[in-house]
């Protein structure tokens, strides 16, 4: 009998506890058992929600671990949190019956939270479709997040809803989305049981039976989530076609169509060849057929259906002083011209003056071009009375209008700007080959430019400055005219890519490979090899000092440039006055911002520092570094409670130019120099701040010599060979 009660007083022990286990307050389970939930929440998971408010996460987890919550979130621990932030008063909740405490009742407790006391909104929701996790990195439909939430399976292709902070997911909404959507995807296959797609710059896979998978398949869509599993397919139905104008932050601007609201993110989709997710600045603004998927009057994906045809290139024309904007442009033309506005063509007479003020008025549009009746015609700017200040424009003109002023772009055939920029950057009185060298140098740097959209919010490839290639400051003549035609479509190609062919005025007698730029490291610019400038090339260690103060002092009468006056000169310099030192500080200042990697301002415990400000009086120059064609890798500056280490060859050249005081060409000729003709120089020191330099030529030194290449022509050189001597294994040929 007594072993009856034991064994029947084990089996209500074991009974009762399985009933703990499966139905005791807050299931009061081992902790390694509970798993996120919707029925409810973990304790380890409000530190890092709560973070936004009055304690960091781990002061939180302190906090809890002290007041022993257990492993689950209970109505004891919502009381506690509503004390802890002072909200108990304004926050209603009614779940002081229950053991725990559901996710949903929590999210609406927290939620209240955040409207009482998130004030900077660094908390948001988004309801996210998870595309895939890598390391700690969860990239899904609206952007990418750090999450480092434990005990919690991220599955691909589920929809979940997530609390943000910043770019992190600090908490789990909901396991399963109500409704979530991936946008704007492009449909590359579809049969009856997946769908491949490309969307974030991924290609995917889903499964998802489609009833008619032909209907999406090469399609922009809409995929739809319902409870955190793909449901459905939205095909885009509409489109438009045009080229690409301008790209703006909240609007892109559509030949034949003007602006156009588009969606913040707008994907790219290539749809001829190898199918692929592309960049915005991919499109080729003005040369290139795209066609629009709109959605809502906003266009919402962009398609590229075949390769760009480049016939024309829109120039963004400065004002005087370098600016972009103007208070008004007046315009007259050597034809009569057709003035183009959204709602209707006028006519312009020949010669007679227009103003841009005047043309907006009660206009809608940003835009209106000016069309010459004659290919020949020439459009410039003039004065109010008339009287032109500029050299004629070829092709038309875009007066655009934004808050800041007034904007001229000249939109022109690519050979005949071109025609307008060979005469700009090299006189028409040198050899014809040399001119033929120079323009398809211009050629292939200007299809690079145009593919970069630096100026597309302007609906423009590049501006008519030293910036890009200087255009139509100079008249055009029939010889630079002729060795464009004669060129014509040739570019230099490097493994079948267009090579971006630098140029420059004149060299010391050896180029540089690129490291001036930091261009080294990057084989797509092995093309770039430093040689010496004379009949067979070769190489020199430069590197040195004493090696490069012997190669400047003794130039070599063989090379194709010894007779330039910039072959070599002399430079004065002195830095002790207060407004050269104030110059160099506010060259170094503004340098910093643009080109932070190249100049590093040190305390003098070594330390980085944001600025040069306190640094005190500059002491000393010295060279840091060269390179082995000796041009100036970098300069050291030092202060007297700092240091400046500042690379690159215009950074040093502004810096040395600063306080140039005589410059003296071989030919005995001066010039005034506000930056140092070229980084190829000496620098020494003489006494209270002075130093003297010797040096040798003009520009950057990387590229192609365009004084080298007149005396190669002088020799009876071919423009190919010319080229193919600057640029090393290149190909020169019509663009493919």
């Amino acid at each position: 009998m007594k072993n009856l009660y034991k064994l029947l007083f084990i089996i209500l022990a074991a009974a009762g506890l399985l009933w703990l286990i499966l139905y005791g307050p807050g299931q009061m389970r081992d902790a390694d058992t509970y798993e996120y939930s919707e029925d409810y929440v973990q304790t380890k998971e409000l530190p890092g929600m709560l973070e936004f408010c009055y304690f960091s996460a781990d002061e939180w987890e302190e906090k809890m671990a002290e007041e022993e919550f257990g492993q689950i979130v209970t109505p004891e621990l919502v009381e506690w949190v509503l004390e802890q932030t002072g909200t108990a008063e304004y926050i209603a909740y009614d779940v002081k019956e229950q053991k725990t405490v559901s996710r949903a009742q929590w999210n609406e407790l927290y939620e209240q939270l955040l409207d009482l006391l998130d004030e900077e909104e660094m908390i948001r929701i988004a309801e996210e479709v998870i595309l895939k996790k890598e390391a700690d990195t969860l990239f899904c439909g609206f952007g990418n997040y750090q999450c480092s939430l434990e005990g919690i399976e991220l599955e691909p292709m589920s929809a979940m809803g997530f609390y943000i902070k910043e770019d992190r997911v600090i908490g789990i909404r909901s396991l399963q989305s109500a409704s979530a959507a991936l946008s704007n995807v492009y449909i590359k296959t579809a049969d009856a049981a997946t769908l491949q797609f490309l969307a974030k710059g991924g290609e995917y896979e889903i499964g998802l039976a489609v009833e008619e998978p032909e209907k999406v398949k090469g399609h922009v869509c809409d995929l739809l989530w319902e409870d955190g599993r793909v449901a459905k397919v939205q095909r885009k139905e509409d489109t438009i076609q045009g080229n690409l104008i301008a790209v703006r932050e909240d609007t892109i601007e559509i030949e034949g169509y003007g602006e156009i609201a588009r969606s913040a993110e707008l994907p790219v989709y290539k749809t001829y060849g190898t199918i692929e997710e592309k960049q915005l600045s991919d499109v080729v603004i003005a040369n290139m057929k795209v066609e629009y998927v709109t959605a809502g009057n906003k266009v919402e994906a962009v398609l590229l259906t075949e390769p760009a045809q480049i016939s024309r290139i829109r120039v963004l024309i400065l004002t005087e002083d370098g600016g972009y904007y103007r208070d008004d442009i007046c315009l007259n033309a050597s034809v009569t011209c057709k003035i183009v506005k959204k709602d209707g063509e006028s006519k312009l007479k020949k010669k007679k003056v227009v103003k841009a003020s005047e043309l907006f008025v009660e206009e809608e549009a940003n835009s209106i071009q000016i069309v010459p009746s004659k290919k020949k015609g020439k459009i410039y700017l003039c004065d109010a009375s008339g009287k032109r200040i500029s050299k004629g424009y070829s092709g038309t003109m875009d007066l655009r209008r934004y808050q800041e002023g007034f904007v001229l772009i000249n939109e022109v055939l690519l050979e005949d700007y071109l025609c307008a920029v060979v005469p700009s950057e090299m006189p028409a009185s040198y050899g014809m080959e040399a001119l033929k060298a120079q323009a398809v140098c211009a050629r292939s740097y200007a299809y690079i430019q145009m593919g970069h959209g630096d100026f597309a919010a302007f609906g423009a490839h590049v501006d008519d400055s030293t910036n890009y290639q200087v255009y139509n400051k100079q008249d055009r003549d029939e010889k630079t005219t002729a060795a464009v035609l004669d060129t014509a479509g040739m570019v230099i190609q490097y493994h079948d890519e267009i090579a971006n062919a630098y140029y420059f005025s004149t060299s010391a007698g050896i180029t540089g490979n690129g490291d001036a730029w930091n261009l080294t490291d990057d084989p797509n610019y092995d093309y770039l090899h430093g040689s010496l400038i004379k009949d067979g090339g070769g190489e020199a260690d430069l590197s040195s000092e004493e090696a490069f103060a012997e190669f400047i002092a003794n130039p070599d009468p063989a090379a194709y440039e010894s007779a330039m006056p910039y072959f070599r000169w002399k430079a004065a310099a002195s830095y002790s006055s207060e407004e050269v030192q104030e110059k160099v500080r506010e060259i170094l200042t503004a340098r910093k911002a643009r080109t932070p990697q190249d100049i590093m301002f040190f305390d003098t415990d070594g330390q980085e520092a944001d600025s040069v400000k306190t640094f005190g009086n500059l002491q000393k120059i010295s060279i840091a570094k060269r390179a082995k064609s000796g041009t100036i890798l970098e300069i050291l500056l030092e202060y007297e409670s700092g240091s400046v280490r500042a690379g690159t060859e215009y950074n040093v050249r502004a810096v040395l130019g600063a306080g140039v005081t005589e410059l003296t060409l071989s030919d005995g000729s001066k010039r005034e120099a506000a930056l140092l003709p070229s980084a190829y120089t000496t620098l020494t020191p003489l006494e209270d701040g002075t130093y003297s330099m010797t040096g040798g030529g003009y520009g950057h030194g990387i590229g192609m010599s365009q004084n080298g290449a007149k005396a190669m022509a002088d020799q009876g050189k071919s423009y190919e060979e010319i080229l193919k001597f600057f640029y090393q294994d290149i190909e020169v040929a019509v663009m493919k």
